[in-house]
């Protein structure tokens, strides 16, 4: 809630006219309206801290300041309504003017000492703040001292009754404890600069002089009341304008200190206590405050041990009983403040997802601890091997260069290969005295691990020129990331899709367009496939790259069959993008948006997308092949697919690929293979389509091997769709070699499946 800037200033002057009515209480001529002055006054801290109270802020300490101040208040309105009764104010010690006081004092000392332990918990946590058996134990011990040396010194009045020693004593107690409380609080609790703390100090310091120096007079107990009155005041002007103080990490040791210090105190009474001369008092209170701070100690002792537990536990993983990722970073931090260089290797356990997958994660859990124990004997005794997570691990080398940590590195995969019969992929890097980073060293291992892993496995030390195409790599996938992110007039903007025409080899006549795509970054230019796509895969962003392209390229199609230029337009799929639960929906949404008829869509997909999981390609395949969707297996001949397989998939295109058609002008095994794929394809009721035709010798020949249709450079270099329909005009009547577009010799643009 927001208050005005006067209601702060309102609330100052309340508290300070209670201050006078206080005051006023104390002066010989208005004793017979003290009660009503000091209860008035009394009312108006009341008033404020509840204000405070109904405003929050910190974590309920205000409820017990209003809960004190409440208790207090009981004092005053007693002493009004005995005074309304016609009593008149006791002038012995034991009468209900001064009792009274000292009775409310003593009932809210608990709630004002709840108060203190949480006064700055909302930022440090300095004080358990359930902790009562702390606070009664050293109350009991201070009044068990103080009972002593009554009995020994005599120091009260000697009128007083026991009862009436009793309750002074305690209350005394009570105040030593609450002004030890409230200056521990601001030592440990970052309240040195708070003035509230120090008014708080200072008020509890007044009221214990004014309890140690009754003396039984007649005007003790208003002189008492006004005391804790006018401390009830301090604490409502801390309450107007609270300050809150910088964070400072909280700690067990103040707590247990003071602990102690209760129980030596009390141990000293009990040792210093002669029951036959000194009474039971001292001992009794002395036994309760053993009994009390001898609980708290166990309890403090049996937190300390969870503590220490919770620790270990959480430097600790669980699986393997090695350091975790946590404990690693605190060694990594010590190993910069050295004076020696440290070697650090990073390790990814290789096919681990496989285990997992297929003997589940019992065998898994079961493999990396067969794996930590075969690496720990071929690891250095000072070395620190910890898990990051998964099948990640860390082995710290204080003292060892590069050179040192590749041969521990090898030893380390020659034993867990030995042992286990399973390969690592290891990244080494070390980094000299002075110049330990822990960021810098994670990462570069890092790279270095991957660089392994890329290369088979074994053990890889970080290079500098591969971690800059790593940085540029990542930096890549978040602009590519940023790109999809953006939606569709982005995509639009800056992926740009292009044609390429195929063409009839025995009539010339085009008959359909390969849609391709490039990336027009706004910083790095004009981006081959190449550089992009396999990075689309791997961010799994591929979907939403092929769903934009499938929905331009239809729509471009269905722009030319209207104007009289009806093509097939051919688009890639990736691997995800024919494994997508919706790709038939999707298939579906863009065939009846753009209006294009399913026959002149072919969705090209290569042998090793169709192999990645043959059953489900086939169910897929299937469904879009009833929808009337054509389907292209791209590349062939580069993959692995059976020919038992190639009979059952409902393909309608079979592309050769590039690699087949520059080689075989040249080569007559090549031709041979082609002519007798060829064949088969036509068996199977397939045309054959050639990629990469850059001169007329090579279509020539590929048409004297019956292949049906070609594609290339000799016909057209990729297109805009606004060119295609000037270069089809241009061509009317047959496609020559050469045509207008074709640069014989440049190599083939590539697509989203990366053509």
């Amino acid at each position: 809630m927001t208050l005005s800037p006067a209601a702060p200033r309102r609330r100052e002057a309340a508290v300070a006219a209670g201050a006078l009515l206080a005051g006023a209480a104390l002066l010989p001529a208005a004793r017979g309206a003290a009660p009503v002055l000091l209860l008035l006054a009394h009312l108006v801290a009341v008033a404020v801290v509840a204000g405070a109270l109904r405003r929050g802020g910190d974590d309920g300490v205000w409820r017990w300041w209003a809960a004190t101040v409440a208790v207090l208040g009981l004092a005053p309105a007693a002493a009004l309504v005995a005074a309304s009764s016609g009593s008149s104010p006791a002038s012995t010690p034991g009468s209900s003017s001064a009792v009274l006081p000292a009775l409310a004092a003593l009932a809210a000392a608990p709630l004002a000492y709840q108060g203190l332990v949480r006064w700055n918990r909302f930022r440090t946590y300095v004080s358990d703040p359930g902790d009562w058996l702390n606070g009664v134990s050293a109350v009991l011990a201070i009044t068990a001292a103080g009972v002593l040396l009554q009995r020994r010194a005599g120091f009260l009045p000697a009128p007083w009754p026991a009862w009436r020693e009793q309750l002074w004593l305690l209350d005394v107690g009570a105040l030593v404890l609450l002004l030890g409380t409230a200056a521990t609080v601001a030592a440990i609790g970052g309240l040195a600069r708070d003035r509230r703390a120090w008014a708080v100090q200072c008020a509890l310091a007044a009221l214990l002089v004014v309890s140690l120096c009754l003396r039984g007079g007649a005007s003790d107990g208003v002189r008492l009341q006004a005391a804790w009155t006018l401390a009830a005041l301090v604490v409502a002007a801390c309450s107007v304008r609270p300050v809150r103080s910088a964070a400072v990490p909280a700690s067990s040791q103040a707590p247990a200190v003071g602990s102690f210090i209760v129980l030596a105190l009390a141990v000293a009474v009990l040792a210093a206590t002669d029951v036959p001369r000194d009474g039971w008092g001292p001992t009794a209170y002395a036994l309760g405050a053993t009994l009390g701070v001898s609980v708290r100690v166990v309890h403090l002792l049996r937190e300390l041990a969870q503590l220490a537990v919770s620790r270990r536990e959480a430097l600790t993983d669980e699986l393997t009983g090695l350091a975790n990722r946590r404990a690693l970073l605190q060694h990594l931090v010590v190993a910069a403040r050295q004076r020696h260089g440290t070697g650090l290797l990073l390790i990814d356990i290789d096919r681990f997802k496989e285990v997992n997958d297929r003997q589940g994660h019992h065998a898994g859990d079961a493999l990396l601890r067969r794996v930590v124990a075969a690496a720990a004997r071929a690891l250095p005794a000072d070395a620190v091997f910890a898990r990051l997570g998964g099948d990640e691990f860390a082995v710290l080398l204080p003292g060892c260069d590069d050179e040192g940590a590749t041969a521990v590195g090898r030893a380390l995969h020659e034993a867990v290969v030995r042992h286990v019969d399973i390969g690592l992929s290891i990244g080494v890097r070390s980094l000299p005295a002075g110049a330990v980073d822990p960021d810098r060293l994670l990462r570069q291992a890092d790279t270095a691990m991957y660089a392994a892993k890329t290369a088979g496995g074994g053990v890889g030390v970080y290079d500098s020129d591969v971690d800059a195409r790593s940085r540029e790599r990542a930096a890549l996938a978040a602009d590519l990331k940023a790109l999809v992110a953006a939606g569709e007039h982005r995509l639009r903007r800056e992926l740009v899709v292009h044609y390429q025409p195929q063409v009839d080899v025995l009539t010339g006549r085009v008959v359909g367009v390969e849609a391709l795509v490039r990336w027009e970054h706004p910083v790095r230019g004009l981006l081959a496939p190449v550089t992009f796509l396999d990075l689309a895969e791997e961010q799994g962003l591929m979907d939403e790259l092929t769903v934009h392209l499938l929905h331009r390229a239809t729509a471009d199609a269905a722009l030319w069959a209207h104007g009289g230029l009806p093509l097939r337009v051919s688009v890639n799929l990736s691997a995800s993008t024919l494994a997508h639960p919706d790709l038939l929906r999707i298939v579906d949404d863009v065939l009846a948006r753009s209006g294009l008829a399913p026959g002149r869509l072919v969705l090209e997909v290569t042998e090793t997308t169709l192999m990645a999981d043959p059953d489900l390609a086939l169910a897929v395949t299937r469904g879009l092949t009833r929808r009337g969707v054509q389907l292209s297996i791209d590349d062939y001949g580069t993959g692995y697919s059976s020919l038992a397989y190639l009979t059952d998939l409902p393909a309608t295109e079979l592309k050769l690929d590039r690699a087949f058609t520059v080689r075989v002008l040249h080569e007559p095994r090549t031709a041979q293979i082609v002519e007798a794929t060829v064949a088969l394809a036509h068996r199977l009721g397939l045309r054959v389509v050639a990629e990469g035709v850059e001169d007329a010798a090579t279509r020539d020949v590929l048409g004297r091997l019956d292949v049906d249709e070609s594609q290339g450079y000799l016909h057209a270099r990729p297109m805009p769709p606004g060119q295609v329909r000037r270069w089809l005009e241009l061509a009317a009547g047959g496609v020559p070699g050469g045509v207008p577009g074709g640069v014989p010799g440049e190599p083939a643009a590539g697509g989203v499946a990366q053509e």
